[in-house]
């Protein structure tokens, strides 16, 4: 289930929100405006460099092409809420090239994105949180670069490939730059080498299938990118100190509530 990467990208506007619970996700970046908003526990969300700890009542905000990624700790749940920057074009025009200096923001009242069935109400609930993100931060120009656009241009290689063959001498063929160049930019900018970055991604997604699918461990194996039940057992385990079945069966859960939002905005 692709759940982050292209988001803004079709042709028409979107809105989507969900709920996560006890759920990793690892570094990443797309188009789309993203709200990560705590309803229980306790999560980190790292953006670019920087690591933040968000707590019930508090909600992390994600400008376009940032780098991001989080952990939640045990019993925790968010809600993701994910829309494409024309739908607040007046705030995207004004905060255009630039990001919160603080992106966590204070709400003690959580928005009911669920009894917004049309563009206004939505459209009104995202104005009132940025609203709620002006009176709250200030904001400092998004560092914009050549190397840190090759670097998205890496993880969106991943994001299209992980599933077959992924390696970085095939992604610096179909980008265009020298392999040696993109592992030192890729490690200095993400502070990951690109194959532990791959693996951590690749397990991450083993993990939602394990959680959501009764597909068989060897198939959801094949599934994120491994041609050996092997190495794949021995990473998972790495990363998560429990084997694939094991981890199947523990009461962790990676939910998406009864069923995710896709509400396309047409204008």
């Amino acid at each position: 289930m692709v759940l982050f990467q292209h988001f803004g990208l079709e042709a028409k506007p979107i809105f989507k929100h969900f709920d996560l619970s006890d759920f990793n996700y690892p570094p990443h970046l797309h188009r789309a405006f993203e709200i990560i908003f705590v309803k229980r526990g306790q999560l980190h969300v790292q953006i670019e460099k920087q690591t933040y700890s968000v707590n019930k009542q508090q909600f992390a905000v994600v400008f376009p092409n940032q780098i991001h990624g989080f952990n939640m700790l045990p019993n925790s749940t968010a809600t993701i809420v994910l829309f494409s920057p024309e739908i607040i074009g007046a705030f995207n025009e004004q905060y255009h090239d630039l990001v919160p200096e603080n992106p966590v923001i204070f709400d003690n009242h959580p928005l009911d994105f669920d009894g917004a069935t049309n563009i206004f109400a939505i459209k009104g609930l995202l104005y009132t949180l940025c609203s709620k993100i002006v009176e709250q931060t200030t904001f400092i120009p998004q560092k914009t670069s050549e190397k840190l656009s090759i670097v998205h241009e890496i993880i969106d290689y991943i994001n299209n490939h992980y599933t077959h063959e992924c390696t970085l001498q095939l992604a610096s063929t179909a980008i265009g730059y020298d392999y040696v160049y993109l592992s030192k930019l890729f490690q200095k900018t993400m502070d990951i080498s690109f194959t532990k970055y791959l693996n951590r991604f690749r397990i991450s997604k083993a993990r939602q299938l394990l959680k959501n699918t009764d597909e068989p461990i060897t198939q959801i194996a094949f599934n994120v990118g491994y041609a050996n039940l092997r190495t794949f057992n021995r990473n998972f385990k790495l990363l998560n100190e429990i084997s694939p079945a094991d981890y199947r069966k523990t009461d962790k859960t990676t939910t998406y509530g009864k069923a995710i939002q896709e509400n396309y905005i047409s204008g």
